[in-house]
């Protein structure tokens, strides 16, 4: 048996971040996943990799601001090559009735003081030639890009590592409790891991790890995909580009591929929570990217894969201390955690070593009121299936 400050389960980004800040305050961190940094099927291994401040939740907003200074200077602090770059993010109106969309995107986040401009088509065009013409309007942040959501996965382990974190990686843990406290981890065929506080910080698999102790939260396991092209050598997309009435994100990468991705769901393969592209679903997606950038009808898709993300109910996920004592939950980032991964890290690492409420994180907590049994069924059950 060995004793810790804080053992964290999971080791994606949300979970590699809140072990990194805690180790760097000096405390002693265990950090056990089942499988590892970004593996399959997790959503950091499916992440997009977008680094997104505009058209966030409000209780997303004050924290994806602190999140992109953090990711300004990422690649230093971790000494790796993040495949970092700030293109912007740019939400476009195709047409002229879907402008009041932009217009109102615009007031919500500058009233949050993130940095947001108006385009008109003629600047779209300067910014992003290679897209469609004829837009009517866009919403743009320029301080906004992407990042490679696995090398930032395996950085955090590498730089857990050098902190002297124990990380035990490929097997399965279970929580352990004596009489009404969570006292730590037992790894199946492995140590037993004991800490005043274990962070739950599994994704999809935090809801199966909890529910021994009696605890159930408004969250479902979805899978993701994602569809990778070949690559385009002549073309180049700085922004990252999404479109009102449109389910989709549009990346181009560091290789030349684009990237393409959105709230498209994957189905179940049947081997635990893993999930596998849906065709369907694929050529949608394809479509809805080629009516942007004209371009890709004369690319072919290299790559589609799918992984399993934990949504919460209302879009927001579920933090803080919960349940039994010595339980610390984080999960449920429903889609957008990447981006505000590094600053979720840091107050975490604050909450749990000051003892103290984080400001920032009230909003988030997983006893916040929610809705009914009935919408929390309807939630659970609504079909993959999509048509736009």
């Amino acid at each position: 048996m060995t004793q810790h400050d804080v053992i964290v389960l999971g080791a994606g980004v949300i979970g590699g971040f809140i072990a990194w800040n805690l180790a760097q305050q000096g405390a002693a961190v265990a950090v056990a996943d089942p499988a590892g940094p970004a593996a399959r099927p997790s959503a950091s291994w499916a992440s997009a990799g977008g680094l997104r401040s505009q058209g966030r939740h409000d209780a997303d907003r004050p924290v994806t601001l602190r999140a992109s200074e953090l990711w300004a200077t990422m690649s230093d602090r971790l000494g790796a090559e993040l495949e970092i770059s700030f293109g912007g993010h740019l939400h476009l109106a195709e047409t002229e009735d879907q402008v009041p969309d932009i217009e109102a995107r615009i007031a919500a986040d500058s009233s949050k003081n993130i940095a947001i401009e108006r385009l008109n088509g003629r600047q779209i065009a300067e910014i992003a030639p290679i897209l469609a013409p004829g837009m009517a309007a866009g919403a743009f942040t320029p301080g906004d890009g992407q990042a490679h959501p696995g090398r930032v996965a395996e950085a955090l382990s590498r730089a857990l590592g050098e902190l002297g974190v124990e990380r035990h990686f490929g097997q399965l843990a279970s929580l352990v409790t004596e009489g009404e406290r969570v006292v730590g981890v037992d790894i199946k065929g492995g140590p037993a891991l004991r800490a005043p506080v274990t962070v739950v910080a599994c994704g999809a698999w935090s809801a199966k790890l909890i529910e021994p102790l009696g605890l159930q939260l408004p969250v479902r396991a979805r899978g993701l995909q994602m569809v990778l092209s070949d690559i385009d050598s002549a073309g180049r997309l700085a922004p990252t580009v999404t479109a009102v009435g449109r389910n989709l994100s549009l990346k181009q990468v560091r290789s030349g591929a684009y990237m393409l991705g959105g709230r498209w769901f994957g189905r179940p393969t049947g081997r635990g929570l893993e999930t596998e592209p849906l065709d369907a679903h694929v050529a949608a997606q394809w479509a809805g990217a080629a009516a942007l950038l004209p371009r890709l009808s004369r690319h072919r898709i290299a790559h589609a894969w799918a992984g399993t993300e934990a949504q919460s109910i209302d879009g927001n996920p579920f933090i803080g201390r919960h349940g039994p004592p010595g339980l610390y939950l984080a999960f449920g980032f429903s889609n957008h955690g990447f981006q505000i991964s590094p600053a979720i890290g840091e107050l975490i690492a604050g909450d749990i070593t000051g003892d103290r409420d984080e400001p920032l994180l009230a909003p988030f907590s997983p006893a916040r009121p929610g809705p009914g049994p009935a919408a929390v069924s309807t939630f659970q059950n609504e079909s993959i299936l999509q048509t736009a």
